[in-house]
């Protein structure tokens, strides 16, 4: 569930120069040497994590006493909501930091004026590195001391910590409990032990240091260290963190820093996955930077708690710091996003939703047999049943999903064999689609909560006001979202290919014919035909078409739902400026009486939903509006800290701010935010593989401000292959493939595109 959030706020830091980039119109809408793009952001944190392990700091390196949403996660519970350095009781100030790699931070701090036990030293300044280093359910802080005095020092060096265990979603909603059945102990000479209970509930905080006789005490909350510095030489100590969820568990001690050089390479797995995906030239330099960011925010986002046996089989959390969790329409998406880059993405993704379908009828998590979960949380309040989410089922759109990231999966890889254990899971996910996911037994797909505590909204706007009426009301539940059907559409229709795979011909020409009708219906009941033609947002419970103006038909482009007339009518509409911001997408026009940009989902701009609309205007020919789409984004995540896509931001137009104005709470990283970058590599090669076949389509279409454009080590089955496509004046693309032995390259349009 993502929740309303205070406005944003933006921050420019150093100014950051661009390459050179001619806009559409001929003018230079980026350059060095007109203008300076500073990095902006919302939330002044350093993030780092190891799946759904992460460290969220202040800038300074700290977790304040007031630490808000800062503090050390595992296992949905925050085991440090407190850290502080202070060196002779005063706090050293960062001078310097940097994120060396999703798992690993380093700060530099310097103290001044630093007198000693012994007497006054005005001129010594000590300096002190932190690293702190991610890894399961761990945590591996090492620190650093140099004095630049002229003589010896001792200095008193004091660690402040704190742990409330308290769950994610009180952090995320700011509601604290408190809790009695806490406890620290110091178990010395160089432990100490945090530990709550509640019931069968535990959790337990374990700070060890490597280094024995360290002259480690514990008191006032802090951990006490007498250091002796010697102009010249260093001082280190090693903490070990250990966040632990059994009274049985007690992870080895390690026998040294897990930063020295003889340590493996704690990185090893993650480019393990950055080495195997593809790789791209563009032209446009914003589109290499950003894909280089996405590929390194989609291995951070990788969830290793719930991979498979194969190290190559993962799916993505949703988003860093309040989605680290299985989710299904998140992951799904992505996983789709991800096919250019690496297919196998896909598998793990099926894989682990596979094993939480569920198979009961159970009101209370808003589950029925044949559903694919939407999210699985293991803390307290999961635990207690609090919150709902042991896995909880309140979403329509995550099986119909399921099943359209299968059948791409099945035409990226060729082989119906491997998926064939598969067939029973998309089998019920149909089921649940007929039997479930139509209410009424009308022909479409509606949501409805079954339990007060479900969520109202079951759709990818799934805030409690993400949908509304002409006017702003609530519309009557059960609901049926336009995009619901579109998705249920493709997938019945992607998914026949494989069905005749498997052997099943009759439910392929089933599932082709139940694709068809859908498509008719949905033409009768959302198209309207007033005001020369618009997509209906939903129908409401009294199948009455709400006519909000909102971005969702872009993913019924996507789908191909509509005919190409209508298509084409939709996606102009999409491109006009109260939907369009010039960065991207608003979710609600501005001319909506609920409009707020700075809102989760009343006004802000989702890259992930921008993209999608752009590859649903490519389906349907809008190619220039396609590219504006892309060009608005890849301007937009230039302005972010470290190009990285955030998961939405504010919904204010291009013209009227120099830089978008980032959304507070976003999450960044983000899966579909990432995901949507890679995607773009897909819209612009326009590539479509047909394994099964042994072909793949290319029918790509390059913008003015990307001429060129080279795809390596792009992996099809048992294949690789290379593109290079060249953009020629007339506006067609040459394209070199390169010698591919045993697959087919066809230019232009596959069939399962073909709008009919």
């Amino acid at each position: 569930m993502k929740e309303e959030a205070p406005p944003p706020s933006a921050k420019p830091v150093r100014p950051r120069a661009a390459p050179g980039h001619i806009s559409l119109d001929g003018e230079s809408s980026w350059s060095p040497w007109r203008t300076l793009i500073s990095a902006v952001h919302a939330h002044p944190s350093v993030k780092i994590n190891h799946g759904a392990t992460f460290l969220v700091t202040d800038q300074q390196g700290s977790i304040p006493l007031d630490a808000h949403d800062y503090g050390l996660y595992a296992s949905d519970t925050r085991f440090l909501s407190r850290h502080e350095l202070r060196l002779n009781g005063r706090r050293p100030e960062s001078v310097a930091s940097v994120r060396l790699s999703f798992r690993h931070a380093r700060w530099h701090m310097i103290a001044d004026n630093v007198a000693g036990f012994e007497g006054d030293m005005r001129d010594a300044r000590v300096a002190i590195t932190l690293d702190r280093l991610v890894g399961g359910h761990q945590l591996h802080e090492d620190l650093a001391l140099h004095t630049y005095g002229r003589t010896s020092l001792t200095v008193l060096l004091e660690i402040a910590l704190e742990s409330d265990f308290a769950d994610l979603f009180e952090v995320r909603q700011q509601q604290w409990q408190r809790r009695a059945d806490l406890n620290t102990w110091w178990v010395g000479p160089n432990s100490l032990e945090a530990r709550y209970q509640n019931k069968d509930f535990v959790r337990r905080c374990l700070v060890r240091a490597l280094t024995a006789g360290a002259g480690i005490t514990y008191a006032n909350g802090s951990l006490r260290i007498p250091v002796d510095l010697v102009p010249g030489q260093e001082w280190r100590l090693c903490l070990q963190y250990d966040l632990l969820t059994h009274d049985s568990q007690l992870p080895p001690l390690a026998e040294r820093c897990a930063l020295d050089a003889a340590e493996a390479d704690p990185m090893l797995d993650a480019r393990s996955w950055q080495i195997s995906v593809s790789r791209i030239e563009p032209a446009d330099l914003r589109l290499k930077f950003a894909y280089e960011r996405a590929i390194e925010d989609l291995a951070a986002l990788r969830l290793h708690e719930q991979d498979s046996a194969s190290n190559d089989h993962w799916m993505p959390a949703a988003g860093l710091p309040w989605f680290m969790a299985l989710f299904g329409r998140d992951s799904e998406i992505a996983s789709m996003q991800a096919m250019i880059a690496q297919p196998e993405v896909a598998i793990g993704t099926l894989e682990n939703l596979a094993r939480w379908q569920s198979d009961v009828d159970d009101p209370e998590r808003d589950a029925e047999p044949g559903k694919i979960p939407h999210e699985l949380r293991v803390g307290e309040w999961a635990h207690f049943g609090i919150v709902p989410h042991r896995p909880y089922y309140g979403t329509a759109d995550a099986t119909p999903l399921y099943l359209l990231l299968l059948a791409e999966q099945y035409r990226w890889v060729g082989d119906a064999a491997a998926l064939l254990p598969f067939k029973p899971v998309a089998e019920r996910c149909l089921e649940w689609i007929d039997k479930h996911g139509d209410r009424d037994g009308d022909g479409f797909q509606e949501y409805g909560r079954r339990t007060p505590r479900g969520y109202r909204n079951q759709s990818w706007r799934d805030a409690h006001d993400g949908v509304l009426d002409e006017v702003g009301a609530f519309p009557e539940l059960p609901i049926a979202m336009s995009e619901l059907q579109a998705y249920v559409y493709g997938a019945k229709r992607n998914m026949a290919a494989l069905f005749e795979a498997w052997g099943d011909q009759k439910r392929a020409q089933e599932l082709l014919q139940e694709a068809a009708e859908l498509r008719e219906k949905f033409r009768k009941s959302f198209w309207l035909e007033s005001n020369g033609g618009e997509l209906a947002f939903l129908l409401d419970g009294k199948k009455k078409p709400v006519s909000t103006v909102v971005s969702n038909p872009g993913h019924c482009l996507w789908m191909g739902i509509l005919d190409t007339e209508r298509g084409r009518i939709a996606g102009r509409r999409l491109l006009e400026p109260d939907l369009f911001t010039g960065w991207g997408l608003r979710v609600l026009s501005d001319q909506h009486p609920s409009y707020d940009p700075h809102s989760y989902q009343r006004g802000s701009v989702w890259p992930h939903d921008t993209v999608i609309a752009a590859a649903g205007l490519r389906r349907y020919g809008l190619v220039e509006e396609a590219w504006t789409l892309l060009d608005g984004v890849l301007s937009a995540v230039m302005c972010f800290e470290d190009i990285q896509m955030p998961e939405l931001f504010a919904g204010l137009p291009k013209k009227e701010f120099a830089v978008p104005v980032p959304y507070r709470m976003a999450n960044v990283p983000q899966a579909w935010s990432a995901g949507c970058v890679v995607q773009m590599v897909r819209i612009l090669l326009g590539v479509e593989p047909d394994l099964p076949a042994g072909r793949v389509y290319l029918d790509p279409a390059l913008p003015p401000w990307c001429p060129s454009f080279e795809l390596s080590n792009l992996r099809l089955g048992a294949h690789k292959l290379r593109l290079s496509v060249q953009r020629r004046e007339d506006g067609t693309c040459s394209v070199d493939a390169g010698g591919t032995p045993g697959l087919e390259i066809v230019r232009g349009v596959p069939p399962w595109l073909d709008l009919g």
